[in-house]
C-alpha cells in the first residue's frame, strides 16, 4: 500500500476538494477517495465562483462558464433577478477532480464501504475489505449521503426535489424560480437544449418511486411556469428524487477526524447557501486541521468554534429561507408554505453589540480572542483592515490622535482611520471620537 497520508478526504465535491488544495498548498499529503454522483444540475451564484478561485479551483471555475439570466415568479409577480452559473454536476465534478491533481492530492475513485482505526490510523476499506488508503486525519465530506454520526440537532420540515430533464432546440442558458400551491419549481435551461425542472415540495406528497415521472408530468402540466418551460420538449429518462430538508448535526469534529460541508449541516434550497456553505466550511477546516496538528489539547476550543460556526451559519440560512416562504402569501393554508413559513418557530434573537471572548481563525489557527459583536454580525468581528478592533477600541477611549493610535497598534494611519470609522458607524464610539459606548 502506498504510504500514509496525512489526510484522508471522503468526497470529492466542492468542500472536500476545496479543502484538499488547501492542505496541499501548506505540504501536507492529501488522499481524497470518491465515488461518481448521480447526475444533477446546480445553480452556483457569483460569490461561489470567488471561493473557487480563492480555493485555486480554476478548472471548476472555467466549468462553470458564464453567468446566465435568472428571473423568479412568486407571490403573483414577475420579476428578473440577478444571474447564477448553470452546472451540470458531472461536467463540474470532472473538473473539480482536475483541480485536486493539479494541487498534488492523491484521488482514489471508489466507494467506501468501511472505516477502522489500525495502529493510530484511519484506514479506509472498499465492498471487497480491499484497503484504499491510510491517514492521520479523517475528514467525512461526502455530503447528505454521509454516513450519519452524533446527533441531529435541528430539522425543517421534510422536504424532497424531484427532477426531470426535457429536450428542445437549442437556445441562450436561463434559470427561473416559480411558485405553486404544493411547492417550488426550479427551472434551468442549457444552451444545447436541454431544459430541467426541479419541483421541491412537501415529503408528505412524495409517491413511490415507480409514480414519480407521472407525478413531476402533473405538477409540470399544472403549474403554467413549467409549462411554458418545457413546451414542444420531449422528456430524456425518468424523474429522480433527492431529500432536501434543511438539518443541523451535531458531534462534528473529534482528535482526529471532521466533518464537513453538507456532511455536517444542510440548508434548504431556496436559500440558496449550499455551495458557498460547502466551500466556507472547506476553508474553516483548514485550520480546523492545522491546530489539531500544532496542539492537539486545542480539541475544546476548536469543538466550540465548529459548533457555534455551523449553529450559526444553519440558523442564518433557515432564516434567508423562511423569509422567502413568508413572501409568497397565496396559500398560507396549503401544508409546504404553513410549515416552511413557520419553521423556524422564533428567529434567534439579535445579539447585543459589545465585547465577547470567542474562538475565531488567525493566521490559519483557531484562537481565542475578543471580538466586537453586532446584530447584523452575531460572529462578531476581530479585525478591520487588519487592524484589532478590541485593543483599538480601548486606547481610542484616551483621545489620541488617528496618528498617535496607529503608532500605537503598528498600523499605518489609513488603515486605522478605516477602522475608526467602523466602530463609529456600528456604534462603538461616539461620533465626536471619544468614549467607547460598551
Amino acid at each position: 500500500m502506498q504510504a500514509a497520508a496525512d489526510a484522508l478526504i471522503l468526497g470529492a465535491g466542492p468542500a472536500g476538494v476545496a479543502l484538499a488544495c488547501r492542505l496541499a498548498a501548506q505540504g501536507l499529503l492529501v488522499d481524497v477517495i470518491a465515488a461518481r454522483r448521480s447526475p444533477a444540475w446546480e445553480g452556483l451564484s457569483p460569490r461561489v465562483i470567488v471561493g473557487l478561485r480563492r480555493a485555486g479551483c480554476g478548472a471548476a471555475v472555467a466549468a462553470a462558464g458564464e453567468p446566465a439570466r435568472r428571473a423568479a415568479h412568486w407571490n403573483g409577480q414577475s420579476s428578473t433577478l440577478n444571474h447564477e452559473h448553470l452546472v451540470e454536476r458531472a461536467r463540474f465534478d470532472a473538473a473539480l477532480r482536475r483541480d485536486l491533481r493539479s494541487a498534488g492530492a492523491r484521488l482514489t475513485e471508489a466507494s467506501v464501504a468501511s472505516l477502522r482505526r489500525v495502529d493510530g490510523l484511519w484506514q479506509a476499506f472498499d465492498v471487497s475489505g480491499a484497503p484504499l488508503s491510510r491517514a492521520a486525519f479523517l475528514v467525512e465530506a461526502r455530503g447528505r449521503r454521509a454516513p450519519s454520526a452524533g446527533v441531529t440537532l435541528d430539522n425543517g420540515p421534510r422536504t424532497v426535489a424531484i427532477a426531470r430533464i426535457h429536450q428542445g432546440d437549442p437556445g441562450p442558458a436561463a434559470s427561473a424560480a416559480a411558485s405553486f400551491a404544493d411547492g417550488w419549481v426550479w427551472m434551468a435551461a442549457l444552451p444545447d437544449g436541454r431544459r430541467l425542472l426541479q419541483f421541491v415540495v412537501d415529503a408528505a406528497l412524495v409517491p413511490p418511486r415507480v409514480q414519480l415521472s407521472d407525478f413531476h408530468a402533473s405538477l409540470a402540466a399544472a403549474v403554467p411556469e413549467a409549462a411554458e418551460w418545457i413546451a414542444r420538449r420531449a422528456p430524456l429518462g425518468v424523474a429522480t428524487a433527492r431529500d432536501a430538508t434543511a438539518a443541523l448535526r451535531g458531534g462534528l469534529v473529534g482528535a482526529d477526524w471532521l466533518r464537513i460541508g453538507d456532511a455536517a449541516f444542510t440548508s434548504d434550497p431556496l436559500s440558496g447557501h449550499g455551495v458557498h456553505s460547502a466551500l466556507g466550511s472547506a476553508f474553516a477546516a483548514a485550520a480546523v486541521i492545522s491546530s489539531l496538528r500544532a496542539a492537539p489539547d486545542a480539541l475544546p476550543l476548536v469543538q466550540r468554534f465548529v459548533e457555534e460556526r455551523n449553529a450559526d451559519l444553519f440558523g442564518h440560512a433557515a432564516a434567508v429561507g423562511n423569509a422567502f416562504y413568508r413572501m409568497e402569501r397565496r396559500w398560507p393554508e396549503r401544508l409546504f408554505w404553513r410549515e416552511r413559513s413557520a419553521w423556524p418557530s422564533a428567529p434567534s434573537p439579535a445579539a447585543a453589540s459589545g465585547l465577547r471572548r470567542q474562538p475565531v481563525v488567525v493566521e490559519g489557527r483557531i484562537v481565542e480572542r475578543e471580538v466586537l459583536v453586532t446584530p447584523r454580525m452575531p460572529r462578531g468581528v476581530l479585525t478591520i483592515e487588519g487592524v484589532e478592533l478590541a485593543p483599538l477600541l480601548r486606547l481610542a477611549g484616551a483621545h489620541e490622535s488617528t496618528t498617535e493610535l496607529a503608532q500605537r497598534v503598528g498600523h499605518t494611519p489609513a488603515h486605522v482611520g478605516t477602522a475608526l470609522s467602523w466602530l463609529r458607524q456600528n456604534g462603538f464610539l461616539h461620533s465626536g471620537g471619544g468614549l467607547p459606548l460598551v
